[in-house]
């Protein structure tokens, strides 16, 4: 999220899955085409396989980013 709270796309990722099932290609550069899917994951202290095997398409990260950006628009007047 941005220093004002708003939402970004890393945002909407980890709200379609739990864990931290990605990680990015670029951590500099954090668009949709640099993020990969992690090999495991951290699930209560126990490293697991990442049950995750396919990135959600780009389109539903944009869909869930824009209803994550609507909502905090809608709370704080934006």
């Amino acid at each position: 999220m941005r220093a004002d709270g708003r939402p970004e796309l890393q945002d909407a990722l980890a709200s379609l899955h739990p864990h931290e099932w990605y990680k990015w290609k670029d951590s500099k550069n954090k668009i949709y085409s640099n993020v990969e899917l992690t090999q495991y994951i951290g699930v209560g202290g126990v490293v697991k396989e990442n049950p995750i095997k396919e990135i959600p398409s780009e389109e539903t990260v944009n869909a869930k980013l824009k209803e994550l950006q609507d909502a905090w628009d809608a709370a704080n007047g934006g």
